[in-house]
């Protein structure tokens, strides 16, 4: 079968008149129907910039030199080359977005039920009566239990877990196929949060919604995803199950991840920080791997080379040039064993 989100070799450019340097670089992600996906990282690793790729809303500074973004829903289509007349036909009704932060993404002058149906009417063909009954519904769906009166409200008079709420009944109530997730449970306390999970997997769940969760959080990766694609500085620099990623990390960027996790069992430990910080765009093209200068097994190839994307297992890859040398290891043990 083919993979309901097939992502191949997605390169993104920052281009203007005086200067043009790669963001982001040889993305190739797949998901099928049905699954949760997640990308983690820091931020400035590209994964919000990922997912507005895939909404084609990237800033007109910002082009797609090369790769596809295939959805494969009632018809195979690669939404790099739709029109944008084409692409609003497949936000909201085929894929649907929730964005970081609710009070920005919500319009302050509208309230909740002009925004809420505003998407069924550019989708569907529904009276006004059945509108609002589908709105009323589907906030009642995702826990807000006064919906009547919600809709009737303006986002600034909604708490913040309420206001996410109100985005999330707004991208499944045209039931997609495909939900991006871009930091949904930022802003929030941790009670509300977990709530917020929840909800998404149970609608999920009931909808055959597959969702791509973007996140900082291996916590929130844990929770709700199947497999995980870890980015750094614009590409993915391991990717695999979500089990394979927490027990067997391979990268030196996703082990110091782990790293930075505090257990509430342990509180002598000092908390592990990387050091350093994310290079600048304008500063890749000098790197050979991205990573080179942060990582405690640097070596001087690190810095002149880009290293592959090494398949260490069926199921697992990792961009680091130590699995060469691995495998170089592997293959004389092997031989010796022979001789």
């Amino acid at each position: 079968m083919n993979p309901l989100l097939n992502i191949e070799n997605l390169s993104i450019n920052y281009k203007t008149k005086k200067k043009e340097f790669n963001i982001i670089k040889d993305i190739n992600i797949k998901i099928d129907e049905k699954m949760k996906y997640g990308i983690v990282g820091e931020s400035g690793s590209g994964k919000s910039l990922t997912s507005l790729a895939i909404m084609n809303l990237l800033p007109d500074v910002l082009d797609i030199n090369e790769g596809s973004i295939e959805l494969n829903t009632n018809t195979k289509k690669d939404l790099t080359t739709l029109s944008k007349s084409e692409m609003r036909n497949v936000r909201g009704s085929e894929i649907s977005m929730i964005f970081q932060e609710p009070m920005t993404a919500l319009d302050p002058l509208y309230t909740i039920q002009y925004q809420l149906l505003e998407v069924l009417k550019i989708h569907n063909n529904y009276s006004k009566e059945e509108m609002y009954q589908m709105g009323v519904d589907m906030l009642e769906r995702v826990g807000i239990s006064r919906p009547k009166q919600i809709m009737k409200e303006y986002p600034h008079q909604l708490s913040g877990g309420m206001r996410q709420r109100v985005m999330i009944a707004m991208a499944l109530i045209c039931q997609p196929k495909l939900l991006i997730a871009d930091e949904p449970t930022t802003a929030l306390d941790v009670t509300i949060q977990a709530q917020i999970l929840d909800l998404m997997n149970e609608l999920s769940d009931l909808h055959n919604t597959a969702i791509l969760m973007i996140t900082h959080d291996l916590g929130v990766i844990l929770e709700t995803c199947e497999r995980v694609a870890v980015m750094y500085a614009g590409q993915i620099v391991e990717e695999s199950t979500v089990e394979k990623i927490f027990e067997e990390a391979a990268h030196p960027y996703t082990k110091g991840l782990l790293s930075s996790i505090r257990s509430l069992g342990n509180k002598s430990e000092e908390l592990y920080s990387i050091p350093g910080n994310v290079p600048t765009p304008d500063h890749y093209q000098d790197l050979g791997c991205r990573f080179a200068t942060r990582c405690p097994y640097a070596m001087e190839r690190c810095f002149e080379q880009e290293p592959p994307l090494y398949q260490i297992q069926d199921d697992h890859s990792s961009k680091c040039w130590l699995h060469e040398e691995e495998e170089e290891a592997h293959d004389r043990y092997t031989t010796s064993v022979r001789n």
